[in-house]
């Protein structure tokens, strides 16, 4: 009878609880499965089961936004994920979590690579099944918001690329232009032509930011 050993980790317990549900249906439809679940609120209870070298995980399912641990150490599930792939590299590893932008969603899968990326927006029981199952079954498995994402993304690669995305990031998040060079490698001429293109790419006129990220919104970019 195969055993899997699971944890799960998110700082809202109706989660947790979603994924405890889902597991008990795969077990309800494959009577030979087993789940061995652990759970952690928080990076610091976290990061202690991943840690632990008696217990090998094959399956962990993070969320992004979590309570940093008290040591500062860990700060995110995405610091989490990075230990697990050092600590715990034989486990198929599953993020879950809101959609804050495609900017930075974007990035946490190039650095990374989860085997399964979940946005919560748009996932139910059927979804978290399916998602499950097929990293067991040793597939990969996106969301359909994730898949848009990464195709309107190979769409426009060359017309938007990494450095443009951070860019409208930064613009996005109240940054003066003047202060960008103070947060990406770029000089202000740099940027500025960037801006320039960009504009030009959605059409718009080459005016003040805010239309720049209204219009990298309504694409998607944001």
């Amino acid at each position: 009878m195969p055993k899997y050993n699971v944890l799960l980790v998110d700082d809202h317990p109706m989660i947790i609880a979603g994924f405890e549900q889902a597991l008990e249906i795969i077990k309800e439809r494959d009577d030979t499965l087993k789940f061995s679940k652990d759970s952690a609120l928080n990076c610091t209870d976290a990061a202690k089961k991943i840690l632990n070298e008696d217990k090998k995980y094959d399956l962990i399912c993070l969320d992004l936004s979590l309570p940093g641990s008290k040591d500062g150490e860990y700060n995110s599930g995405e610091d989490l994920a990075k230990l697990a792939k050092k600590s715990q590299p034989q486990a198929k590893l599953l993020i879950c979590t809101m959609l804050e932008n495609n900017y930075k969603v974007l990035n946490v899968l190039r650095r990374i690579d989860p085997n399964g990326f979940l946005v919560k927006s748009d996932t139910n029981p059927d979804i978290l099944i399916a998602a499950i199952e097929s990293l067991l079954k040793g597939q990969t498995y996106h969301s359909t918001t994730l898949q848009k994402m990464m195709k309107r993304t190979i769409e426009f690669a060359h017309n938007i690329n990494e450095e443009d995305l951070r860019i409208l990031y930064l613009i996005s998040k109240g940054i003066l232009t003047k202060n960008i060079p103070d947060h990406m490698d770029l000089s202000l001429s740099t940027i500025e032509k960037r801006k320039k293109q960009m504009k030009s790419f959605f059409d718009i006129p080459n005016t003040n930011d805010k239309i720049l990220v209204e219009k990298a919104k309504e694409k998607g970019f944001l």
